[in-house]
């Protein structure tokens, strides 16, 4: 099997499923997906060691936040700002149509400053909570 990799990735698309028509008033300009973090070591260097320091993996793994930049509608911001916090199921779409679903919420909405001849945008964070709506811990799908 030959190894593929998107060669590009216009086209990707963010949904949130508890609010799906968010996506049709924040327009993603630029996406960063959420990314995998196992967290630190665990130190297992005991008095018996006689050269080098003994580590571990941690056994949890933790998806780092998530950001995009977004053209907004400024007549939706009741819209965007209802669905700050809500967790919901979020959806990657990536260009060659591949997806990925993670279980998370927008953490934060940051207008950017509005000029001449420009589009109105806008930082936003979102966070992986890794926990569907009954509070089950969920894997990204």
């Amino acid at each position: 099997m030959t190894p593929t990799t998107l060669k590009d990735t216009y086209g990707l698309t963010i949904s949130f499923a508890a609010v799906p028509t968010l996506a049709l008033y924040l327009d993603p300009k630029s996406v960063t997906p959420f990314g995998i973090d196992g967290g630190d070591s665990i130190d297992n260097t005991t008095m018996t060691n006689t050269k080098y320091k003994t580590k571990s993996p941690g056994t949890l793994i933790e998806l780092t936040d998530g950001s995009f930049t977004a053209a907004y509608d400024p007549g939706q911001l009741t819209l965007i700002y209802g669905a700050v916090n809500v967790n919901t199921l979020i959806t990657f779409t990536y260009a060659d149509s591949t997806s990925e679903a993670v279980y998370g919420y927008l953490k934060s909405f940051t207008p950017n400053e509005h000029a001449a001849s420009t589009d109105a945008t806008a930082e936003c964070v979102i966070v992986a909570s890794m926990t569907n709506d009954a509070g089950a811990e969920t894997a990204p799908a």
